[in-house]
């Protein structure tokens, strides 16, 4: 079965009102249907060219966009028209050292500069437990990411043996905390040699 990736495809998710639909709205039509605002840890998913909107009803939304604020994977059978969702378990982890036994040795999740006020720079280790992976992937990375958005550090992975549960350490040295606000870690998974990668977890490290 050739499994191929996920284009424009909508999934009727959630009831809005059964019987309810409105010519019109906030946020404007598509296809003459009522468009929807749809929000996942209040923030907003990005709009694709086939919007989230109403129709009997019923709210139908963009499966690929919503799968990325989820951090699912998702795979497209053309063939027998379906839809294939995919959620492993990707557990971060971040210690100043890791042990001869794999034991996280003093674990953070957040930075504070001095009593001169100077940032800290530190080097650390990014452990990932990975378990329930039920499809094969093509390779992995992770990704750091400053508070403005901008990747600061990035490891990158190929998984060719098909394993669905593994443990991952990366490394990390000289990363500056300069800036004030959340530094995120990124698991992402690319499913084949031809897809993007998918983000499947995340952690924050709070700079103060």
């Amino acid at each position: 079965m050739k499994v191929k990736r996920l284009a424009a495809i909508t999934l009727t998710l959630a009831a809005l009102g059964a019987g309810m639909v409105y010519a019109s709205g906030p946020w404007g039509e598509y296809e003459g249907f009522t468009k929807v605002r749809v929000l996942v840890n209040n923030e907003e998913i990005e709009e694709e060219d086939v919007p989230a909107f109403v129709i009997n009803g019923r709210a139908v939304l963009p499966l690929r966009s919503l799968a990325n604020s989820l951090q699912v994977l998702v795979q497209w059978d053309d063939e027998t028209k379906t839809a294939i969702i995919h959620k492993p378990n990707v557990h971060l982890f971040v210690a100043q050292r890791i042990g001869k036994d794999d034991s996280l040795i003093t674990p953070f999740g957040k930075v504070t500069r001095d009593n001169k006020g100077q940032s800290k720079t530190m080097d650390f280790v990014v452990s990932a437990q990975v378990d329930s992976l039920k499809t094969a992937i093509h390779s992995f990375k992770i990704e750091m990411l400053n508070p403005l958005g901008t990747v600061i550090r990035s490891s990158e992975t190929v998984q060719p043996d098909g394993k669905d549960s593994f443990w991952y350490t990366w490394p990390v040295e000289g990363v500056s905390f300069d800036m004030t606000g959340e530094y995120k870690l990124r698991f992402m998974v690319r499913p084949d040699a031809e897809s993007g990668f998918v983000p499947v977890s995340e952690r924050t490290i709070v700079s103060e």
